[in-house]
């Protein structure tokens, strides 16, 4: 996940449910319990930039994947999701960051490798302002 702003995501998912059940993307179980979310953090988009030709802030991606065995439980998945980002402020040291805002959602899938879980993927999106 990229730095800083993958620790402070998974930390905030973790406040938000089973700590267990919250994986980094690359960093799933071979054998994982069901119902469980993997979280990845894009590297960010420059946005404003100044008369100098330089950014003053950068828009990031929160995308999380909700996996279970039912539609029951991928849903379960995406509500602590949605507790965990839904309007929240992420606190990392150096940039201030505004409120998670929802962006997207996926419909309901099954693993197309021949696997039994299903998924969603649902995208948050912040700007990060550097202090």
């Amino acid at each position: 996940m990229a730095d800083p702003f993958g620790p402070a995501v998974l930390a905030t998912a973790r406040t938000a449910w089973n700590s267990a059940q919250v994986h980094a993307v690359g960093e799933v179980p071979a054998t994982p319990t069901t119902p469980y979310e993997v979280l990845s953090v894009s590297s960010g988009s420059a946005e404003n930039y100044r008369l100098s030709a330089q950014h003053g802030s950068r828009t990031y991606r929160i995308a999380i994947q909700a996996v279970g065995s039912t539609a029951t439980e991928v849903d379960a998945v995406v509500e602590k999701a949605e507790a965990a980002f839904l309007d929240v402020s992420l606190t990392v040291a150096g940039f201030d960051c505004s409120r998670c805002q929802p962006e997207s959602s996926s419909p309901l899938i099954r693993d197309p490798d021949g696997g039994v879980l299903l998924s969603k993927t649902i995208t948050y999106t912040f700007t990060a302002f550097p202090e």
